[in-house]
């Protein structure tokens, strides 16, 4: 086994929510290594660019993840990608005889029309097995998406996500003991997309600068409004780990944005700091400190037990926000005693609670639980 050779490779447009797509990347390539090996990786796509990622990854990748979407159809790039995938399966084909349309698994991102999709692009099927004979998760799966239930409250779309990761890590390690043939991407320079028609710019999240619009309504354009009242520009630090850097992004983007706030971005380097020293480090820039917590976040650097409940435990910590973008099990002294908010999702809904945490710190909001493990 080449174990330098990503598994799977997630095509997909920031269109559709860049925190909550890196989210599911993050958790189906976690439960991939943990039933295959700490080797095993993927490649979330549109992070550097087209033409590198087609150059590097997608000719030789085993397995790709279609996000269907209205947004995702209309991208040129994802587009591209489709086709370079159809092209390596057609000559896989034609080599072997045999058949490799399970390489490419369509998921339901967002619910999407038959007739509104391009042609030749097959039906999402409901990946996961027996356990859903009562139709309840396919129900679920078909009339909100994989982000519908990534951004429900209820514990049923939780188990069904998760039932799903689990077997979409099973199809992709089957998947990938296919050995799809590799393209040489000078044979590709031909290529048309398979469809879209935008072009998106693949490419990090630029600089952002304030607006001078206050916060308006869910879902209400109120750029070309009267501003409302300026909010007092308060100094906002951003707690986390590199794996996490979209949400962070992406809350820095909200904070902007929506109240005036000035927003400082702390990465816990991990190999040369504490878990308090990087908290400390945030305290210092900021009156107040957004700690992105992850499954990523609680496994890095050499943290003891005893830190957690040194940093996040007890009185006097008002300036603390502890905000989970997953369901990664919290250090056992902070399942208790530490206010979380759950994050479900990088919509406008969640976007506004975030605000409003940070407005206001301390007291719970809706969706805040407070001593539960997830």
């Amino acid at each position: 086994m080449d174990r330098s050779v990503n598994y799977f490779y997630t095509s997909c447009t920031r269109s559709d929510g860049w925190p909550s797509i890196s989210r599911f990347h993050a958790d189906l390539e976690y439960r991939l290594r943990a039933q295959e090996g700490l080797w095993v990786s993927g490649v979330l796509g549109p992070q550097t660019g087209s033409g590198p990622v087609l150059e590097s990854t997608i000719t030789q990748v085993g397995v790709m993840l279609a996000l269907y979407s209205r947004e995702y159809f209309a991208d040129q790039n994802c587009g591209l990608e489709w086709a370079v995938f159809q092209r390596r399966m057609r000559r896989h084909s034609e080599l072997s005889n045999s058949d490799v349309s399970e390489c490419l698994v369509p998921i339901v991102w967002e619910p999407v029309p038959r007739d509104l999709r391009p042609r030749d692009t097959p039906d999402p099927e409901w990946p996961c097995g027996a356990e859903w004979d009562d139709g309840h998760g396919i129900r679920q799966y078909d009339s909100q998406g994989l982000s519908g239930l990534m951004r429900s409250d209820s514990p049923e779309a939780n188990e069904t996500y998760f039932s799903l990761i689990g077997e979409l890590a099973k199809r992709i390690a089957e998947a990938q003991r296919c050995g799809l043939t590799v393209i040489e991407s000078a044979e590709l320079r031909d290529t048309q997309p398979a469809f879209g028609y935008k072009s998106h710019a693949r490419q990090a999240t630029p600089t952002r600068k304030p607006v001078a619009a206050g916060p308006g309504p869910i879902g209400r354009d109120t750029t070309a409004r009267t501003p409302c009242p300026a909010v007092p520009s308060v100094p906002v630090a951003i707690s986390y780990v590199g794996a996490d850097q979209p949400w962070a992004d992406w809350m820095e983007e909200v904070l902007e944005q929506g109240g005036h706030y000035e927003v400082r971005q702390v990465r816990w380097e991990t190999e040369r700091e504490s878990l308090a020293e990087t908290v400390q480090r945030a305290r210092l820039l900021a009156g107040r400190v957004v700690v992105v917590f992850s499954r990523s976040y609680f496994t890095a650097g050499a943290t003891q037990l005893l830190d957690w409940e040194t940093v996040f435990v007890g009185p006097g910590k008002e300036w603390l926000i502890p905000v989970q973008i997953d369901q990664g099990a919290r250090p056992l002294l902070v399942r208790s005693g530490v206010p979380v908010t759950l994050l479900n999702g990088s919509d406008e809904r969640e976007a506004q609670r975030l605000r409003e945490l940070v407005r206001e710190p301390g007291p719970p909001v809706p969706g805040q639980r407070e001593g539960d493990t997830p």
